[in-house]
């Protein structure tokens, strides 16, 4: 496998999913369980970040590559034109944390808020 990409309803119940698709995901590259855990930790928080934004999301996806020498991770959020009657996540802290838990973290936003999360972990040690 060199691409995974999974699409799911915008629920936090369907963050799960994701969460054991990274499982997988890290046993098909022999990812250390250590490091592991931290990336479930990661999309668990990405999750969390792209479900309380200004707008509600209609689906999230996530996608995977393996690249040379780390894997790629992506989850976006397709945003509805409903806008939420609750405050947004704050973006900056969800970055710090999620940047504790992976090699790169950067966060794609416009003037609705976060809209994608990407992600770089190290490959095979």
């Amino acid at each position: 496998m060199k691409i995974l990409e999974m699409t799911v309803p915008a629920r936090d119940d369907f963050s799960l999913l994701l969460r054991m698709a990274m499982a997988g995901v890290g046993a098909l590259y022999d990812v250390p369980v250590d490091v592991m855990e931290d990336l479930r930790s990661a999309v668990d928080e990405s999750c969390d970040l792209l479900l309380h934004q200004d707008y509600a999301a209609n689906c999230l996806k996530l996608l995977c590559e393996r690249k040379e020498d780390s894997l790629h991770v992506e989850i976006s959020a397709a945003r509805g034109e409903c806008q939420r009657a609750e405050y947004p996540a704050d973006a900056e802290m969800a970055r710090l944390i999620i940047g504790t838990l992976v090699r790169e973290v950067d966060l794609e936003q416009d003037e609705n808020g976060v809209h994608t999360v990407r992600m770089i972990l190290p490959g095979r040690t």
